[in-house]
């Protein structure tokens, strides 16, 4: 008791530091956030609609959690992706004595619900944005799968996947509301309102890396584990940060959210007339602690016998 009382405590720590972090990047980006971008009403009814089934396997997973629900088909795998995202910690317990439905659910149910929520975010860019935005995902996947080895992915996927869909929910929440007669863009005119959304929005990108490394730790150990956590959450702040640095703030921050999906619209139209006013120093400097991030992370990550190896 004493020990998942502590976890607890440490994972809200982190989503306190997280929050932390991305309120300061909220602040930081607020400025070429201010104009409301409005969807057509076809989008805006896909987005309502999967934001229901998204709500709704939330509800599952965490009532499933608790009653006889985990009985039903399909309800194991709620279950597994909720218990996952929200304590990484029990990833592996969770994931046990799955069947192949509720298996191959906790793959279909988050990779669908991204994938549909990048092309409703992205109309305009059609199928690329969102062949970039899966492929970028496959790439975190296949690294993740190499060192896993033969061990279970499982927890992992349970995790990643559960965190996947608590983000493609906020995002969806803003463009559901975004339409020509929606209220969003009376609620996204307070300030208080964007950088809250922005600050959640970038703490649930870091958090996708938080619960897959902690979700690791059983099998890879508590180093290599956290070094997947920081690796990620190192890439996760340096490679937007460089690419707004290098490329600047209209091209850079309409890549980005095509790649991460921070906002729930495309930046590309309300950016240009704000780009030398980014603070590129400050972009700078994160890219550069994002970097010494993903290298200590790699090297967290690296099995024993790497070092022994070099040693000799």
């Amino acid at each position: 008791m004493a020990t998942t009382a502590g976890r607890g405590i440490l994972a809200l720590s982190i989503v306190a530091i997280l929050l932390a972090i991305g309120t300061v990047l909220a602040v930081l980006v607020d400025p070429f956030t201010r104009e409301q971008m409005t969807v057509d009403p076809a989008a805006e009814w896909v987005a309502r609609v999967l934001l229901v089934l998204g709500v709704v396997w939330l509800l599952i997973g965490a009532i499933a959690a608790r009653t006889r629900l985990v009985r039903r088909p399909g309800a194991a795998a709620a279950r597994a992706s909720w218990i996952a995202s929200t304590r990484p910690w029990r990833s592996r317990e969770s994931s046990l004595g799955l069947l192949p439905l509720d298996r191959l659910l906790m793959i279909l149910v988050p990779g669908a619900l991204l994938v549909m929520t990048r092309v409703v975010q992205t109309p305009r860019d059609g199928l690329w944005g969102m062949l970039i935005a899966v492929a970028g995902w496959l790439v975190f996947a296949a690294a993740v799968r190499l060192l896993l080895g033969r061990r279970s992915p499982w927890p992992i996927i349970a995790a990643v996947g559960g965190a996947l869909v608590l983000r493609c929910v906020v995002a969806l929440l803003a463009v559901s509301l975004s339409g020509p007669e929606g209220i969003w863009p009376t609620i996204w005119a307070q300030p208080w309102v964007r950088v809250l959304y922005l600050a959640v929005a970038f703490a649930l990108v870091a958090w996708v890396f938080v619960v897959a490394g902690w979700s690791l730790s059983a099998q890879l150990g508590r180093r290599r584990a956290a070094g997947v956590a920081l690796a990620g959450m190192g890439v996760g702040y340096a490679l937007p940060a460089a690419t707004i640095a290098v490329m600047g703030a209209r091209d850079a921050l309409r890549t980005w959210n095509e790649q991460i999906g921070v906002l729930p619209w495309d930046l590309a139209r309300f950016t240009g007339a704000r780009d030398g006013a980014f603070p590129l120093e400050i972009m700078t400097t994160t890219a550069v602690i994002g970097g010494v991030a993903l290298i200590v992370g790699v090297l967290l990550a690296l099995p024993r016998r790497v070092y022994v190896r070099s040693a000799r």
